[in-house]
Order: C-alpha cells, then structure tokens, then sequence
C-alpha cells in the first residue's frame, strides 16, 4: 500500500504535519537543525520520522495553498512565545531572517516506529524561508514566508565577487588542501635556512618531488612522440612506405607511366588520368604515385598530354620496426620515472607527518589567495586524468570595475 493510495479511499490515517528549521544558512553550522510538530503519537510520545525526533510545539501554519494564478505562495507560520522564551533565542539571530523551513506531510501509519513505517511515503514537501517577522508578543510570534524565487533584496552571487582572489580560509574543507608546508606568501618556496631538521627534511623532499615530477613529464612528452612517428611508420600511410622502383616506358611493352591529359593545351585541370604499371591500370595512392615528368606531347586534336613516370613503393618494415623499439624504450622511461615520483611523494608524506605541529615552518607556509598559489598546490596532473579545474574560492572571470 502506498501514500497516494491510502489518501484516495474514504477514510485514512490522520496526516502528521512537521516542520525542519535549517538555521546553517545563518549561523554557518551545518548542525543547527532543528525539527517541530504540533502534534504527539496516540501514546503521548514524541513523533519521530527519516531517524530525527520532532519536538512538540504549538505552531500554526497558513497559506501554503496552491494556486493557478500564478502568485508563489507566502505561507505564514506563527509559534507559541510565552513568557518570551522564543524571542530571546531569535533575537541574536535577526529574527531568523534567511533560515530554511521544510513543511513534510505523511500518515501517522509511515512514521518511524509504526508497523507500516516507510520513510519514502510523504507528499511533497514545501521548502521555504523566513523573509521577515510580521508581529511578536507575549503570545506568539509570527514570520512570513517567501520562496526561494520570491525573497525580496536576495542577491545573486550570494557573496562578494572579487577577481582573482581566494575568499576561503586556507587549509579549510573548502580550500581541501592537506599537503606539505612549502610555499610563502608570495608564492616563492620557503628557504631552508634556519629552519629545524625536520622542516630541512620536508623542504628537500618536496624539491625531489619537483624535479620527479618535471622528469616524468619529460619522458611522456618524448613518450609521446615516439607513438605519433610509431603510428605513422607503421600505420597505413604515406610516412610508413618507402620507394621501391621508379619506372618509364610508354612505347614498348610492358608498359609504365601515369598520363595527364588536358582538353586544350591552355587547361589548368587534366580531363582524365590514367596510371599504367606493367601493362595494368593501376591506381594512384599510396603505392604507385606520380613522378618527374618525362614527356609533354600535343595530341592530333590539339590536346595536350604530359606523360610522368610511375613510382612503386612498398611498407618500410624496417622504420616500422625502429620506431616500434624506440617506443617500447621510451614507455620503460616513463615507467620508471612514475616509480621514482610515486617513492618522492611518498617520502614527502613521511616527512610532512614528521614535522611538529609546533615547527615554524608550518607559521611560514601562507597562501598568496591567487590563482597562482592555487596550481602550486594542485598541480595539475601529469598523467590522465587531469586536473579539470582548482578548487579556487574568487572568480577569475570577472572583470574589475572601471
């Protein structure tokens, strides 16, 4: 049985109206949640639905019809404020003015704990937020609530935009960097002098891991290049073939030559051409190809024939063969180079672990917030897949304000 069944019969169990106050989009904390009902289980105990428990409080909630006006609706939702005891806690929050309001509806037969229990049966839920208090007493309190597509004075972005400069705490989960302590302000690498036996360690680990990495993307450019002239050696084209024979007779037989003939002597474009190797009419491509001309002859009718001699050439076994070997040298380069970085790397985590958390070197190691200090981060990688893009928090794109 399902939602959408039980409610067309004539009777069902009773609808259970819940609330979820998102408040993370105020205070930042991705814990301030917070769940209310209006209503209690047959037993007195408190609702429960998807693993969170719904504290019993009296609100009133209206407006949240539908309609086909096209008006969005702005449902008003009204609390219990004896004594003043929810006021207090809004207050230093500007009256909750931006958090998030989740209306969820289901049958008291879906919610955690029944025998029926299945947390996908709910209608749909209604996402709002707080745009404004519209009255407080010593009763109630009363906010109003707007659509994400109706919240009035909302800007887009929904923070500053400044070029080319990182908003987000360095080391933070949004900047994700973890690695080692390497670069200064200005983006230079941090000097060895002074610094403990320890950070000595780390810094020189971090250069061999440089210069690995530099060596790795040498040997995959020559790598590279290896397979572009493999594949043209040893591919069905041009470059994989070699002159075998270059020959002329036209007269006597068997016969070799390619014949261009031009419609008047003043045609830019042949009419027809025709290619003859040992008697047989071949074609031009790849093995029999156009050589030097050998003859120019005008015809009875004043036409006008250039006669070349005929090319045969055959696969070149032997450049394929050389090239085939220099790529198989070139992919053992890179294996080993991707061996002697992954070893860097490796020591390099051994020695960040190592550092003290009370190392001045870790004082020394300040993000520049520029695009630039960004990719000595996260270098993109050398090896697919590559980095599609830096976990970079400005907007390179934008343009300064003149």
């Amino acid at each position: 049985m399902t939602l959408q069944s039980d409610v067309q019969k004539g009777w069902h169990d009773a609808i259970v109206e819940m609330f979820d106050l998102d408040l993370s989009l105020i205070t930042g904390d991705s814990n301030d949640k917070f769940y209310f009902t209006n209503q209690l289980k047959p037993d007195d105990s408190k609702i429960q639905w998807k693993g969170n428990t719904y504290e019993p409080l009296p609100i009133l909630a209206t407006g949240y019809e539908k309609n086909t006006t096209g008006q969005i609706a702005q449902p008003s939702l009204t609390v219990a404020n004896v004594l003043g005891t929810f006021a207090s806690i809004i207050d230093p929050l500007d009256d909750l003015v931006g958090a998030k309001v989740t209306r969820r509806r289901t049958l008291g037969k879906y919610l955690d704990g029944e025998p029926g229990a299945d947390s996908t049966q709910e209608f749909p839920i209604d996402i709002y937020y707080i745009e404004r208090k519209t009255s407080e007493n010593a009763l109630s309190i009363t906010w109003q609530l707007a659509s994400i597509f109706d919240l009035e004075g909302l800007k887009l972005p929904r923070r500053v935009i400044t070029q080319n400069y990182c908003q987000w705490r360095y080391r933070s989960s949004e900047c994700g960097y973890t690695g080692a302590p390497v670069y200064d302000v200005n983006d230079n690498l941090i000097s060895i002098s002074g610094q403990s036996a320890e950070a000595i360690t780390v810094i020189n680990a971090h250069g061999l891991v440089l210069q690995r990495r530099d060596e790795l993307k040498n040997a995959i450019a020559e790598r590279d290049a290896a397979a572009a002239i493999k594949q043209s050696k040893c591919g069905d084209t041009v470059d994989s073939f070699m002159l075998n024979q270059s020959r002329y007779k036209r007269e006597s037989s068997p016969k070799y030559y390619v014949e261009f003939e031009y419609r008047s002597r003043y045609a830019s474009e042949p009419s027809s051409v025709t290619a003859i190797w040992n008697n047989s009419v071949v074609g031009l491509g790849i093995v029999y190809r156009e050589g030097t001309i050998e003859e120019t002859v005008t015809g009875p009718i004043g036409e006008y024939i250039r006669y070349h001699r005929i090319e045969e050439w055959v696969f070149n076994a032997a450049a394929c063969s050389a090239a085939t070997s220099d790529l198989a040298a070139k992919e053992a380069v890179v294996s080993t180079a991707q061996s002697n970085l992954s070893a860097a790397e490796s020591a390099l985590n051994v020695a960040v672990g190592n550092l003290p958390a009370s190392d001045p070197l870790w004082n020394s190691d300040v993000c520049g917030k520029r695009t630039e200090s960004c990719s000595l981060r996260f270098p993109d990688s050398i090896n697919p897949p590559s980095r599609t893009s830096l976990p970079f928090g400005g907007f390179p794109g934008a343009i300064n304000p003149q």
